[in-house]
């Protein structure tokens, strides 16, 4: 009996022991070691089953198969991880962790590797051409990290790739001539972006990577002319050229790749005008040529891509009017063709089918008519940008009925009449811009119940009466400058604006005196009450503020010493306290 139990705990030893030298899981455990703020590893012991450790998945046989760490809070470096160890890994994810220093050239050894992702980390240095030895890596994401240097010449074909990113890197130099030689024709996904790389766009890419559907080569310095050889990708969904140095116009070409998803060539030098061929997108979601130096119509022919949901054409020089066709475009979301030269009025097509719109922007252009009242009709409607036009008549009362819309920006055109008080029920506004127009009356009491208002601007308007009482515990920036024939509660009533960081009441009839309590925003900025009837001393702060900059009290009819502690206010650039009775005098400090 004696002898049954010695036999039975020495298997126990040897399965304890056999468990304690896997090396796997002493591969993984010296690792670990080395490793900062593994919380989530505390399951890696040689107390558990290799299997059962957190993000570790294993094959029948008990050989670890899959690393997946993403965001585990790793700091530290890939150099004890002792690759040899793990001949069955076929996917190591430690995206979105800490991890420094270099790739280690041993991550060549894992021979069944699918997958390797290491973006999102802090790794630098150059990207060691072995990876390309991994005879069965299909997807390979180096992105979002602080990588250099390509091997160009040393990195050995890669026929099973599908997927690339070095996206966001440090790399530079011309287009990578080791994907041009090596990549595989099987290839799905490249990603570029985010790097310096320079010169010309190859003619080659379609021949190298002719399956490609997703091709991102934004955001670097890429010149020259936009290949029409890219209408050869014909399994090409999502194309990303901008925020390069392109010239030589949009291709006409690009219609040809009908099953074009994303199309997007913003910020670019490419001139020219937009082709009507685009029309033959009819697939296409998103169309971004906003900031290319485009000199053209806008296309009728565009109205045809009814799978539109992005249309942004900003900061060009067309011109003409808004086609009647776009109204057939009933899936749009975010129209923006602000800071151009287009003319005419808003056809009634567009503000009775854009029932989905979220962002609409058409402003600095020469739009001109009045504001229609179907644009209410778009409840999703959050940003609406009109302003730097030539728009008259009211502000529609059905404007009140958008819960949704954050920004209204009417700035800078001839719109008459009053504000309606219906404007209260908008409470989800946060930004309200309506200065520089004709706009009179008194202000509705209805605005104080714009509780979530950031910036509020009725300057240089024809309002009379009072500013009422705001509530908005958010408000940051508030602008009532030149209106003429306003008068004001008491200016202790902007004390409990806590979060103000502009305030401006210039050139108005406000009378009254100088709260002290003012000095007590600690956020204000600028403070301009020039150009009023305010009287009496300007009180004395006890508070050291240290972010005003701007103070004018200019044109009103303070008196006495102006208060030597201003001296506290040690940000102070501007300050103006011309034509008032007061006697300036400043301790030294």
């Amino acid at each position: 009996m004696a002898l049954l139990k010695f036999f039975h705990i020495s298997v126990l030893l040897l399965v304890c022991t056999a468990k304690a030298t896997n090396p796997e899981a002493e591969a993984l455990l010296r690792w670990k070691s080395t490793l900062i703020g593994a919380n989530l590893l505390s399951s890696w012991s040689i107390t558990n089953s290799t299997c059962s450790w957190f993000g570790v998945t294993c094959d029948a046989a008990g050989h670890v198969t899959e690393l997946q760490l993403h965001n585990t809070g790793l700091h530290g470096t890939l150099h004890a991880f002792y690759s040899a160890a793990f001949q069955n890994l076929t996917l190591l994810d430690l995206y979105n962790n800490n991890l420094v220093g270099v790739i280690p050239t041993n991550i060549s050894m894992l021979m069944s590797l699918d997958v390797l992702d290491l973006s999102y980390n802090d790794l630098a240095g150059a990207i060691p051409y072995q990876l390309s030895k991994l005879p069965m890596i299909v997807e390979l994401d180096l992105g979002n990290n602080h990588l250099t240097n390509l091997e160009h010449a040393k990195f050995s074909p890669m026929f099973t790739l599908k997927l690339l990113s070095l996206a966001n890197n440090d790399l530079n130099g011309t287009f990578p001539q080791f994907i041009l030689n090596c990549s595989s024709p099987s290839m799905r996904s490249l990603d570029l972006s985010g790097n310096a790389f320079s010169g010309p766009l190859p003619d080659s890419l379609p021949e190298m990577v002719p399956r490609l559907r997703y091709l991102n080569l934004s955001s670097n310095g890429f010149s020259g002319s936009i290949p029409r050889s890219l209408s050869r990708l014909q399994k090409l969904k999502w194309l990303y050229l901008n925020s390069n140095n392109l010239t030589g116009g949009i291709p006409r070409e690009l219609g040809m790749i009908t099953g074009l998803r994303v199309l997007s060539l913003y910020n670019n030098s490419l001139g020219g005008s937009i082709p009507a061929s685009l029309r033959e997108l009819q697939l296409l979601q998103r169309l971004s040529i906003g900031n290319t130096n485009l000199v053209s119509i806008l296309p009728p022919e565009l109205g045809n891509l009814t799978s539109l949901e992005h249309m942004l054409l900003e900061g060009n020089h067309l011109f003409g009017s808004l086609p009647p066709s776009y109204g057939r475009l009933r899936n749009l979301q975010y129209f923006d063709i602000g800071n151009n030269r287009i003319n005419g009025t808003i056809p009634q097509e567009i503000s009775t089918n854009w029932t989905k719109m979220k962002v609409f922007d058409v402003s600095n252009n020469w739009l001109t008519g009045s504001i229609l009242p179907q644009i209410s009709k778009w409840k999703d409607l959050v940003f609406l940008a009109l302003y730097g036009n030539n728009f008259i008549g009211s502000i529609p009362v059905e404007m009140g009925s958008m819960r949704n819309l954050q920004l209204l920006s009417l700035y800078k055109n001839h719109i008459t009449g009053t504000i309606p008080s219906d404007i209260g029920n908008a409470t989800s506004l946060k930004f309200l811009d309506i200065s520089f127009n004709h706009l009179e009356g008194e202000l509705p009491a209805a605005i104080s119940l714009l509780v979530n208002l950031v910036v509020l601007d009725l300057s240089s308007n024809k309002f009379t009466g009072i500013i009422p009482n705001l509530d908005s515990r958010k408000l940051a920036v508030l602008k009532v400058a030149e209106n003429s024939s306003f008068l004001a509660e008491p200016l202790s009533a902007f004390c409990q604006l806590k979060h103000l960081r502009l305030l401006g009441l210039s050139n108005n009839k406000l009378i009254g005196q100088f709260p002290d309590c003012l000095w007590n925003l600690k956020d204000l900025q600028s403070l301009d009450l020039s150009s009023n009837a305010f009287s009496g001393e300007v009180p004395t702060s006890t508070y050291y503020n240290t972010s005003l900059r701007l103070l004018r009290l200019s044109n009103n009819k303070f008196t006495g010493c102006f208060p030597a502690v201003m001296k506290n206010f040690k940000s102070l650039v501007i300050l103006d306290l011309g034509n008032n009775e007061i006697l300036v005098q400043f301790l030294r400090g």
